[in-house]
């Protein structure tokens, strides 16, 4: 049997709606009710907005009444319907659960107005065919399945049953008595409790406060012993800062004595670097003296009284006098480099009018093939061709060096007077002298019974970079050698006492150089020395002060000496393709 208890929700489908509206706001209400009498509702459902086919929420039964009788069978349902606060019955039935045909699993409605029952185990629904004109099931019967056909219960088990029930409802009220009893009680001591409460509550803060202050006294006490030792620490760190800063101090007083003395030492470097500067000055315009550069009026060039023709200009007649001048050239070379600490790309070997030149850069050639005789010898015209071309090359390196192009290796003596006279700003013949230094007269090949002086001061310095020349002309350039002339400053003291008395005057002694017949040229630019001038001839170098050296060498690419440079690479490639030509020729071979 089905009873009210079993029911769980009510579902309502498609509701006739005879309001006017489209859509309905809907909720049921259950009624008991017995043959003559509907009483009032004893549960009443949510209101569903705006719907025809309503499925409410399953039944709470904690909502009914205590004494409700719920193994009734038959109770009234009526589904009401409107806006708002409007509701009017849409549907009333009077609905006995055993009467109702199981739908199954799912709601399925056709009939409109229909009201739908779940329960525990489906949904359940009326039977349309049945249902005669006065809404009731009258005479009819059922038909149900023969395996859920069993026996109903006997007299004995319903009375059970309703002791049962009468002594959980007599429990119900016994708790309901109890639970009662106890609020009042609880409501006439609620003042007590509430006092017990706040001193409770007030005995577990206080507790919690004390031990919130140990926390924070033991906090405290790991500060204060941390402040202790960093305190400590600190005064380590002062006691050293201050024994620092004493050493600090002392520091600073040897730094500015230090500092005095370079400085000392620097004005002392530089006056020793002006003094070097001009030593090789005077040894420049010494060797110029001794090896002079002449020029006649068929422009033929001579040194020592020696002509030397251009490389490509030597005569056979001619060989013992170009041996001479070939060796005048080569020591007079290698001297320069020598006092311009300029190592040559290939060195030269002196030994007079039998000098030679090495070739260490071709690696084509063999230790006993690279010296080159700088003099003619029999049938070894071109080894001494190309001996003569390395030493063109040396003076083309030297002229390169100070800024200067040479535009046609083959003139030996041109290149080499234009380099003396504008590179390193000598006279290189014999009726002039150096400008920039003063140089002694020679007598029986002796510098000791001559003198020399100085015409005039020392020109105010130029500073700049040289510029190339590109004119035949004349130019006077600045060229500072490099800074150190150790080996310069290292000749012996044989000059004689004119280059002594000189050395004493540049030196700091009283009174200059004397003032004699000696033949001197005047300088436009003078070294590249920032300081300055001497205001006197004579004047000692010390009044000079602080002199700082530069040096600049102005470095450009020349095409024409490029072009040069290629025509011997290709005789040094002829060379290298045949070198037996090195090794002694056949008397009748031409080269």
């Amino acid at each position: 049997q089905r009873r009210l208890r079993h029911l769980r929700n009510i579902a309502a489908r498609n509701i006739i709606n005879r309001n006017g509206y489209r859509l309905l706001d809907t909720y049921f209400t259950l009624h008991l009710c017995d043959s003559t009498k509907i009483y009032r509702e004893f549960y009443k459902s949510e209101v569903i907005k705006n719907s025809l086919n309503p499925t409410w929420r399953s039944l709470d039964f904690g909502l009914m009444p205590d004494r409700l009788d719920t193994s009734v069978s038959c109770f009234v349902v009526r589904i009401w319907g409107g806006k708002k606060e409007h509701f009017q019955l849409l549907i009333e039935w009077k609905v006995n659960l055993d009467g109702l045909k199981y739908l199954g699993q799912q709601i399925h409605a056709r009939n409109p107005n229909e009201i739908i029952f779940g329960l525990n185990d489906g949904y359940y629904g009326a039977s349309f065919e049945q249902k005669d004109h006065s809404g009731t099931l009258k005479n009819s019967l059922l038909q149900v399945d023969q395996n859920c056909v069993r026996n109903s219960y006997d007299v004995f088990s319903l009375l059970r049953l309703h002791r049962a029930q009468c002594a959980i409802k007599q429990t119900q009220v016994t708790v309901q008595r109890i639970g009662r009893e106890i609020e009042e009680k609880l409501r006439c001591t609620s003042t007590r409790n509430e006092l017990k409460k706040e001193s409770e509550c007030l005995q577990l803060k206080i507790l919690v406060l004390r031990n919130e202050l140990e926390r924070q006294k033991k906090a405290l006490g790991q500060e204060v012993a941390s402040m202790q030792k960093q305190k400590s620490t600190l005064c380590d760190r002062e006691s050293a800062f201050g024994t620092e800063y004493e050493k600090l101090g002392e520091h600073n007083e040897s730094l500015c004595e230090l500092r005095k003395e370079c400085t000392a030492k620097r004005e002392q470097l530089l006056k020793t670097n002006a003094q070097q500067t001009m030593r090789c000055k005077q040894l420049l315009s010494e060797l110029s003296y001794i090896y002079p550069i002449d020029v006649n009026d068929q422009k033929d060039y001579f040194v020592c009284g020696v002509k030397l023709p251009n490389s490509e200009d030597f005569q056979a007649k001619d060989d013992g006098s170009i041996a001479v001048a070939l060796g005048y050239t080569a020591h007079l070379v290698s001297m320069i480099s020598f006092f311009l600490q300029v190592p040559l790309r290939y060195p030269i070997i002196h030994k007079g009018s039998r000098s030679t030149i090495k070739d260490n850069i071709n690696d084509k050639l063999t230790e006993k093939e690279r010296e080159f005789p700088l003099y003619p010898k029999g049938g070894e015209k071109l080894q001494f061709e190309y001996g003569v071309y390395l030493l063109n090359k040396n003076i083309a390196q030297l002229r390169y060096q100070h800024g200067l192009s040479t535009p046609d290796l083959r003139q030996t003596l041109p290149n080499l007077k234009n380099f003396m006279e504008i590179g390193l700003m000598v006279r290189c013949d014999r009726h002039h002298t150096s400008s920039a230094i003063p140089v002694p007269k020679r007598q029986s090949s002796s510098f000791g019974r001559s003198h020399a002086g100085f015409s005039g001061g020392l020109p105010s310095p130029d500073k700049g970079l040289r510029q190339r020349s590109g004119t035949g002309t004349e130019r006077l350039q600045c060229q500072t050698p490099p800074p150190s002339y150790g080996s310069a400053l290292a000749q012996p003291g044989a000059a004689g006492s004119s280059l002594d008395r000189w050395r004493g005057a540049v030196n700091g002694a009283q009174g200059g150089p004397p003032a004699g017949p000696a033949l001197c040229h005047a300088v436009e630019r003078a070294e590249e020395i920032v300081g300055t001038e001497a205001t006197a001839p004579g004047a000692p170098l010390d009044e000079l002060g602080s002199v700082p050296v530069e040096r600049a060498v102005a470095v450009e690419c020349d095409e024409q000496v490029l072009g040069e440079f290629e025509e011997f690479s290709r005789r040094i490639y002829a060379l290298n393709e045949n070198v037996s030509s090195f090794r002694r020729p056949r008397k009748s071979s031409d080269k």
